[in-house]
């Protein structure tokens, strides 16, 4: 795999310069704006681009080859490589005796259990209603889903 070369510099009319390639083969486009610039950078570093704009020749561009073989992967994913997938989330994991984590689920009912008349005494006063309940209820969920893969059970539907 041959390397590219370029070279960026900004004029102090916000205006840019660019150098493509390496020795005697140093290309320039002198004046580009923004988009332009981008555009340029694009059609030089694409592998199935062909043609570049401003009289700059991809071919001219390339340095001489490496003396060893280099392995790199490309920059660009080509059209035949399927994209990489997400980095996965992180995850916190908490690790607690069984009986500890029975008993904070069963606390966590008696508070959403409260909550929950607390909603029903508020009639459409809502405003007051406390803060984190849905964050609760999940929580407690995985809490549930846990303690049941713990005991090799099947996880139950939650009342609230």
């Amino acid at each position: 795999m041959r390397a590219l070369p370029i070279t960026i510099t900004a004029d102090s009319d916000r205006h840019f310069y660019l150098a493509v390639g390496s020795g005697e083969s140093v290309q320039r486009a002198h004046g580009l704006c923004w988009d332009e610039l981008i555009g340029l950078v694009g059609a030089l570093t694409h592998p199935e681009v062909r043609s570049v704009p401003y009289g700059i020749s991809k071919v001219r561009a390339v340095a001489p080859p490496d003396p060893e073989p280099n392995t790199a992967q490309p920059c660009v994913p080509r059209r035949e490589e399927p994209a990489a997938p997400p980095a996965p989330e992180p995850m916190a994991t908490i690790r607690i005796p069984l009986d500890q984590a029975e008993g904070l689920s069963s606390g966590m009912a008696d508070l959403l259990c409260w909550a929950a008349g607390f909603r029903a005494a508020l009639g459409d006063d809502l405003d007051r209603l406390p803060m984190g309940i849905e964050q609760t209820r999940e929580t407690r969920r995985y809490l549930m889903d846990a303690i049941a893969k713990a005991n090799g059970a099947e996880p139950e539907e939650l009342p609230f």
